[in-house]
Order: structure tokens, then sequence, then C-alpha cells
């Protein structure tokens, strides 16, 4: 008999999951540098940290390419060596580990040697499931997955699996536990068969049957399984669609939830709309204020300056004109505290900025205005020009005349 011989080389980190069930759970994942540390399992080493908790061990697992963590039952693990290094064993259908270490005050460490069960072994290839491995055999282990297991899933009509799906069930933690939360919604909520690709598919993409129970009973009740892993990827839960629904989309479809997330449109976002005044702003203006870059920093700073009325499509405006708040309080802090949305955004679109204006101001035109100021840009008339026409005794001159000499090429 092979046997799968794992010594320690590190202590794992302990990832404590509570509120499993007190079937097996895993989650494992697979490196990439199998070029460097060689694919053969047997010469992998592994190790073995836990932690108790109530009637339960939580068990992390680790070799050369993967970590896995299992949940033991107390009462599956026997008599555990407290303080000085023990050995106990671990039996389950596909076979039996045996850890050696110690336990200090709930907490445990060491090394295992895992032996698969041969006759499970012929059980399996009588199955249909030929030749499997020494390394499904152990994850077959951490997931539980047993005689029982399979007869749970031939009942249920899943009684063709192949090599493949046994080894994603095993890998991705789809225990008797699991696998029965989505069978019975599936049952529950008048789905067809699911195949278990397609089960794969929502476990990994995290859609748990919670999460699509929570949309029917929401009122989704047409909701597709391709649908709640859409929902999942662009971040839409039922708190987002609760949220939105508070905030006016009284009657939001799926789709919709999906482009308001797609848009960055939080429920924070539309009541920073309506604390700034627009108690009445429809979701698609939300959208349309997003999409031009409309940030909620930017509608509270134009508050706090000052401005009072200005509508969504100015502060819009202002955002594609390239208009911030820095820009604005720059001209506040030279004088100009009544600046329109209008004046900001020509000022902008002309190239003038407060520096501009402020050095007009030092070199003694002090009542500049903005509309001169304008001016002065668009005929390339810079502070810089005027100073050195002042040294050369050109004083006491009106901007316009100054204009005057540019254009005239002096």
């Amino acid at each position: 008999m092979k046997k799968i011989i794992l010594s320690a080389f590190s202590l794992l980190t302990l990832v404590v999951c509570m509120g499993l069930s007190a079937h097996a759970q895993q989650k494992t994942s697979k490196w990439s540098d199998d070029d460097y540390w060689g694919n053969d399992h047997d010469d992998n080493p592994g190790v073995w940290s836990a932690v108790i908790h109530e009637d339960k061990a939580y068990v992390r697992f680790g070799g050369m390419h993967w970590n896995s963590s299992s949940t033991f039952l107390l009462s599956e693990l026997g008599t555990l060596p407290a303080g000085n290094s023990g050995t106990f064993v671990v039996k389950r259908d596909p076979g039996a580990v045996t850890f050696n270490g110690s336990f200090v005050e709930g907490r445990g460490h060491g090394t295992y040697l895992f032996v698969p069960d041969e006759g499970f072994k012929a059980y399996l290839t009588g199955e249909g499931f030929k030749e499997p491995s020494e390394e499904l055999m152990l994850h077959l282990f951490f997931t539980n997955i047993n005689k029982e297991y399979l007869g749970y899933m031939k009942q249920n009509g899943y009684d063709g699996l192949t090599i493949g799906e046994l080894k994603d069930l095993a890998y991705r933690n789809m225990n008797q536990r699991v696998m029965a939360g989505y069978l019975q919604t599936f049952k529950t909520d008048g789905y067809a068969k699911v195949s278990v690709d397609q089960i794969i598919a929502m476990r990994d993409h995290g859609v748990s049957p919670s999460f699509i129970n929570s949309f029917h009973e929401m009122g989704y009740k047409d909701m597709s399984l391709d649908q709640a892993i859409k929902l999942r990827d662009h971040g839409v839960d039922p708190d987002f669609v609760q949220d939105m629904k508070k905030v006016g989309a009284k009657d939001i479809t799926l789709d919709q939830a999906i482009e308001f997330r797609d848009h960055g449109v939080t429920v924070d976002y539309v009541r920073t709309l309506h604390d700034a005044g627009f108690p009445d702003v429809s979701l698609e203006k939300a959208v349309e204020l997003r999409d031009h870059g409309v940030s909620m920093e930017f509608i509270r700073s134009l508050r706090e300056m000052g401005y009072k009325d200005i509508s969504l499509d100015e502060i819009r405006e202002l955002v594609d004109h390239g208009v911030n708040a820095e820009f604005i309080r720059g001209f506040q802090r030279i004088g100009f505290k009544d600046i329109s949305p209008d004046a900001a955004r020509e000022l902008r679109d002309h190239g003038v900025e407060p520096s501009f204006v402020s050095k007009f101001k030092d070199i003694g035109f002090a009542d500049i205005s903005l509309e001169k100021a304008v001016e002065l840009r668009d005929h390339g008339v810079t502070p810089d020009y005027i100073k050195k026409l002042q040294d050369k005794g050109m004083k006491n001159m009106t901007l316009a005349e100054y204009i005057r000499l540019h254009d005239a090429g002096m």
C-alpha cells in the first residue's frame, strides 16, 4: 500500500471559521510554481494546525503545493495529546489520517500521515471512477465524500458523476451539507435539475442557497441561476437592492440594480444628493452624474462654498469643463467670492488659473476683472510680459493698452 508521508516544514497560519457544520470543511488552493518544486505529491511535506471551539476542531492541513482546512467533531478525534507530543487517528471512508503533535490550551499543531482505504478505492473504481489518485483520496477525506454522500447524490438524480466532477466536488468543499442546501433550494424554488458544473460555478462565484433565497423573498421569483451569478459578480446583493428601494427605486429590476452598481450609484451617493438639496433626484439622473464624474465630495464642497441654488446640470457641466473645488477656492482666496458657475467654466475653458490673475494683482492691477483676465489670456498677454515693459519705463498704462502693444508685436 502506497502511503503519503508528510513531515513538518513550518507552522501554518491558523484561520478559524466559526459557524461551520459538523462535517468536513475545506478550501484548497493550487500553487503555480510546480516547475520549481516538482509535481510528485508523495514528496510534498505537510503539517497541520488546529483550534478547538466548543464541540468542534478546526484543522488546517498543508502540503508543498496546496493547503486545505477541515472541521471535525471532537468525537471523531478521540483522546487528544495534551502538552506532550502524541498520536491520534481519524478514520473516514476514503482513508485514515494519523496526526502526530500536541494540543496546548485548545490549540494544536504537528505532522500527519494519510493512508488511503483500498476498499473505498475499489468501490470508487466499481462506480466508474477509474484510478482515483492518492491526492484525490486525501481531498475526499477532507470533504468527507463517502458512500453515503454518493448514495445521496444518486437519490437526487446525480448517478453518472465523472471523475472530473468528483474532483470538483472534493476540491471545492462540496460536502453533503453544502450540496443539500443547494438541492433543497432548487427543489423548493422550482428550478429544473441543475448540472454539477452549474452548481460548482455558483459555488465558485459565491452564490449560496441563502443568496438565492434572499432575492426570492424580496419578490424576484423568476431570477435565473445565471442571473444570480451575474448579480454576485457585479457586487449586487439583497442589501444593495433594498437600499435602492429606500431611496426611490421601489420597482427596481435586477438588471437595473446591476446597472446602478456598475455606475457606482450607491445609497450613500443618492442620500448625499438628497442632503445637498435634491430630494427628487431620479436614479437615472444619479447614473448620469456618476458617469460624468460628479463625486459626493464635489457636491458637498460646492454647498460649503455657498452654491445653494446650483442645479445638478450646472454641477455636471462644471465637472465636464474640468472645474473642481480647488479651482473655485483659488479664485475665492484672491477676492472673487461670488464667482458664478458660468464664470468658472469660462475661466477654465480659456485656461485662466487663479495664479494667473493673482500675478496681475501683484504688479499693480488690484482691480482686474475676470472678464479682463480672460481677454488677456486670449491675447497671450502675461504678467511677465507686462513686467518687462514696466521695467523699460512703460508704466501707468491700462491693461487694454498693454494688449494693443502685444498685438502690435511689441
